[in-house]
């Protein structure tokens, strides 16, 4: 594997944030969009409570970089659960090739579930049997967002994603008084479901686009990590020791 040090260089990038992409389902894993924003983004939903959906994750920071993640989405009473190919994942910083050194390894495919109920968040490597148990910030509480004062504006119809659509200015307030604001374009044809949401988190603009849609509970078992896979305190050590056995040696510090 020529371009190795590559992979290694991309793994201690996604250490550094290694949930930009965990944040879609409110995991409360990182900074962008940010575990505030994914406890309230059930407001944006509506009451759609209950759901699968393929998802196409997008952001792009202010210096213009920009990242998209395809993937799958399951939602059930507040828990959800985001599958991703990181080897399909778009994006400026990433550099070539990994994606075929990230599927050599087993590292591509990468499931991040979050469960408020427990107050904690999963991120596994089907391919290497592994996942970390991660505890949730304070302040993330499903109820408490559910409490959020939610003003909807319309904006006018558009046609988007192949859907005839209300677009909608949404505006959450808090209990704290902090609000949350995004554009939501709601087909009709789907019992209005925000099949395009906008937003932007810490200086990067969010986009989430959702596709094939499917109205229903998840199965609970959606929401559990592998009964099988190690366990690891923490993403990092997890990776890093990952990485060690696939080099045979130790990461540099």
């Amino acid at each position: 594997m020529k371009h190795f040090p590559l992979l290694v260089l991309f793994t201690l990038l996604v250490l550094e944030n290694p949930s930009a992409i965990a944040q879609v389902g409110g995991g409360g894993l990182g900074n962008l969009p940010g575990a505030d924003f994914g406890a309230v983004l059930t407001r944006f939903l509506g009451e759609h409570s209950a759901f699968t959906a393929a998802l196409n994750f997008g952001t792009k920071s202010e210096q213009g970089s920009m990242i998209l993640v395809p993937g799958k989405l399951s939602y059930g009473g507040g828990q959800t659960r985001f599958e991703v190919d990181i080897s399909k994942v778009e994006g400026s910083r990433i550099p070539p090739l990994i994606g075929e050194q990230l599927k050599a390894t087993g590292m591509a495919e990468v499931v991040m579930i979050a469960r408020p109920d427990k107050k904690l968040s999963y991120v596994q490597y089907p391919g290497l049997k592994a996942f970390a148990e991660i505890p949730m910030p304070e302040g993330i509480n499903p109820e408490s967002a559910k409490k959020s004062k939610v003003e909807r504006t319309v904006l006018g119809e558009e046609t988007l994603a192949g859907y005839a659509c209300i677009k909608h200015q949404v505006v959450v307030t808090d209990e704290q008084g902090k609000t949350y604001e995004a554009t939501t374009w709601n087909a009709r044809d789907l019992r209005g479901f925000p099949v395009v949401i906008e937003t932007s988190q810490k200086g990067a603009k969010v986009t989430l686009l959702f596709s094939d849609v499917k109205f229903g509970n998840p199965p609970s078992s959606a929401f559990e990590h592998g009964k099988d896979f190690q366990k690891y305190e923490d993403v990092r050590t997890m990776m890093r020791e990952m990485m060690t056995k696939l080099l045979g040696g130790g990461l540099p510090k």
